[in-house]
């Protein structure tokens, strides 16, 4: 993983992104300032099944795939996240543990916030929260009809 700076005109290429776009102005800037740019590249682990879930991620390009360890030898892909999808939920509800493990696939560049500066600016700011929170929540429930149709489809196997 690189870290990159953040460019000057970071909080005009964070309002593009689609978890953000369309938010009050206000709450974008609140967002710019705790963002920073990062970089990974093929086969980077992002984060691994339960290691601290410290960060919100928001890809801008590339793919990243979502796996769980199965007990067996290897580990199954539950998904496959690419540009202009957030990644991560763990780091919302305690023990902010992550869940899955997070691998690119091909190089990825996202926006990353920290999860204790962004729980601590909901707290200072609860509509902010309550919007990025909304937002959050529908990703999570389009990703489990994901994970049901998956294991409907298992099941018919």
């Amino acid at each position: 993983m690189t870290e990159t700076s953040p460019a000057p005109d970071l909080m005009q290429q964070l309002s593009t992104h689609p978890f953000v776009k369309g938010l009050p102005t206000h709450d974008v800037a609140s967002l710019a300032e705790l963002v920073r740019a990062e970089e990974f590249e093929p086969l980077d682990v992002l984060f691994t099944s339960g290691s601290d879930a410290d960060t919100f991620y928001l890809i801008r390009t590339g793919v990243v795939s979502l796996k769980v360890d199965t007990g067996r030898a290897a580990t199954r892909r539950v998904q496959t996240i690419s540009e202009g999808s957030a990644l991560g939920w763990s780091w919302l509800f305690p023990p902010f543990i992550w869940q899955f493990d997070a691998i690119a696939q091909t190089p990825v560049r996202c926006f990353a916030f920290d999860a204790a500066a962004l729980r601590e600016k909901f707290d200072e700011d609860p509509r902010c929260g309550y919007h990025v929170m909304g937002r959050v929540a529908e990703i999570m429930a389009e990703r489990l009809q994901a994970t049901r149709r998956q294991m409907h489809s298992l099941a018919r196997r």
